[in-house]
């Protein structure tokens, strides 16, 4: 293979998306000891994606050097494979992001008089030449995949990358809160995170100063080559999924099973579905670890993984069990910050030990309030119904207290209360394609924090969620205001119900998008959703009317996805089984 196509190659694997391109050229600049950094894109990073920061600067020949393929000045020999102590070592990320961009390096070391600059479009390199600058580095990749289509077409919408790259950003900012990270889109600030060096601090720029008042300081824990530390949630406050779960090895995020088994463990197992919110920092001497077994360096291997996962569930436990007991974090004294570094000095990840302030007492959240709808005087009077026919079935009891039994003329017939609610539900879904579905406003609006990487997904599903009779509005960055729900549908937890349901779109499990009538597999979701949450006990004492409602339905054997609602036993096939025996 030519070098491009090398290149090419190369970028498959570390460049997917516009937040990858991100991860390396700030990653770049934190291993040259920037003190800030900003970020700016445009068309969530595929028009232009511009990162420039303070640090250490490059001097002509490494300016030149730095877009060959396996060109790093952060590892000299194989030794160097045990000891890494960089975020960015590979040599690959720059020369891989040129070969699918145009890329735009200026940079001068403070030292120098001028600086350099160097340009590559899609793999061709043009001569270095002098440039005036600031000391630092600014590199401007634009038009990414322009000459790999095929990459490009599978990107998602602009709001959509542009939320995974505000999340890249994000970890970066919380593993490195002793640097200012600012982030700019289309023009405007997303957000200016000021350096400090009091890791709840950074911390409520992210998620709140009421949620991060809960935060419950770690229990510092050290073993031989090993040091734990960082926040943790109560378990009351716990989430659905694992949005505000974030672990950092050595300054870098991973996404390790080894650590979130020890975390459980620590809490002495949690309910499943249920994830508490954590922020956890580890220290590993770098002999312990792998970090180069992932091309993108998503994933480590400890190489004593017991002591890991002893200190952690060590932490944890101490955590909570100090908590419990009503003991404040403020006798515990913090660990000095680190001392400044010059910009030219690039950063140690493995010596980061961010101050972690003193915790408050947690403070106890006020209950939330009730969704109680308003009375609006809107809607319609219930039409009088005509004294519905009786029907040919006759309620004979319960299974279990999860089915229905009813007798009719043919046998004997099964009902599954949540089987059936699901379909009732689509199939009033639906009919609101011919008539408006009503909807019910809330007195007090809930409000909805949503993840950066969601937000553009959950705004792609608002068109649904509007025809099935939600009334959502945007409140400010990344937060959505719930003011109306469906009339039909009695909720008892607004914003739990519609972030789960949200969620599900979010995870990639249902994609509007493919479909050619996208308002019917949403449909199908909702009634999927609020049947499974509805209490079946309270189904089953009214069977009868149940039973009524499921067989006005077009189709009311089966559920949307096909699963029964009735299951039928007729007396001949029940003559037929007692005869066999």
């Amino acid at each position: 293979m030519d070098e491009v196509l090398a290149s090419q190659v190369a970028a498959g694997e570390v460049v997917e998306r516009p937040a990858s391109v991100v991860k390396e050229l700030v990653e770049n600049s934190i291993d040259a000891g920037a003190r800030c950094i900003r970020v700016e894109i445009r068309r969530g990073g595929v028009s232009l994606l511009k990162v420039v920061d303070d640090g250490c600067g490059m001097g002509r020949a490494d300016a030149e050097l730095c877009l060959r393929r396996h060109a790093t000045s952060k590892l000299l020999d194989a030794a160097g494979l045990f000891d890494i102590r960089h975020l960015g070592f590979r040599g690959e990320a720059l020369p891989s992001i040129a070969s699918v961009a145009h890329i735009d390096i200026t940079t001068r070391r403070a030292e120098d008089l001028e600086g350099t600059r160097v340009s590559c479009d899609g793999g061709e390199a043009e001569p270095p030449m002098s440039a005036g600058c600031a000391p630092g580095t600014e590199i401007c990749v634009t038009n990414l995949f322009f000459n790999t289509p095929v990459r490009r077409k599978f990107l998602k919408s602009d709001d959509t990358e542009a939320g995974h790259v505000e999340h890249q950003l994000k970890l970066h900012a919380l593993a490195f809160p002793n640097i200012r990270f600012v982030f700019t889109r289309e023009g405007q600030v997303v957000f200016d995170v000021p350096a400090t060096h009091d890791l709840r601090r950074r911390i409520a720029d992210f998620i709140g100063q009421a949620p991060a008042a809960r935060l419950m300081r770690m229990r510092p824990t050290e073993a031989p080559g090993v040091r734990v530390s960082g926040y943790l949630m109560p378990l009351s406050a716990a989430n659905r999924n694992r949005r505000m779960q974030y672990i950092f090895l050595n300054g870098r995020p991973i996404d390790d099973p080894i650590v979130m088994r020890a975390v459980r463990d620590g809490f002495g197992g949690f309910p499943t579905g249920l994830h508490p919110g954590l922020f956890i920092y580890l220290e590993v001497d770098p002999a312990l670890v792998d970090v180069n077994v992932h091309p993108a360096k998503r994933e480590v291997r400890f190489r004593r993984p017991s002591e890991i996962t002893l200190a952690v569930t060590d932490a944890v436990a101490a955590t909570l069990a100090a908590h419990a007991r009503g003991e404040s974090d403020a006798d515990e004294p913090s660990p000095a910050p680190p001392p400044e570094q010059p910009a030219e000095t690039p950063r140690t990840p493995f010596k980061l030990r961010p101050v972690l302030e003193p915790s408050q007492e947690e403070l106890p959240l006020p209950p939330a309030p009730a969704p109680a709808p308003a009375d609006t005087g809107s809607a319609p009077a219930p039409a009088p119904q005509e004294e519905p026919e009786p029907l040919p079935f006759r309620h004979i009891g319960t299974l279990h207290d999860t089915y229905a039994i009813f007798e009719n003329s043919e046998g004997l017939v099964l009902l599954a209360p949540r089987a059936a609610r699901e379909r009732i539900i689509f199939e009033r879904l639906l009919a609101g394609n011919r008539h408006p579905i009503a909807s019910q406003r809330l007195l007090v609006p809930e409000i909805l924090e949503m993840d950066a990487r969601d937000m553009g997904i959950a705004l792609e599903v608002k068109p649904q969620m509007e025809q099935a009779g939600f009334l959502i509005s945007l409140f400010g960055r990344n937060t959505l205001r719930v003011e109306a729900v469906p009339a039909f549908l009695p909720l008892r937890r607004v914003a739990s119900f519609v972030q789960e349901l949200l969620l599900i779109f979010t995870r990639g499990e249902v994609r509007l998008n493919r479909s050619r009538a996208p308002f019917e597999p949403f449909a199908m979701q909702l009634a999927r959703q609020y049947a499974r949450q509805e209490d079946i006990s309270a189904l089953l004492q009214a069977p009868l009317p149940l039973l009524a409602e499921l067989l006005r339905c077009e189709i009311p054997y089966c559920t949307p996805t096909g699963k029964p609602t009735l299951l039928p036993f007729s007396m001949s096939e029940i003559n037929r089984k007692f005869q066999a025996q």
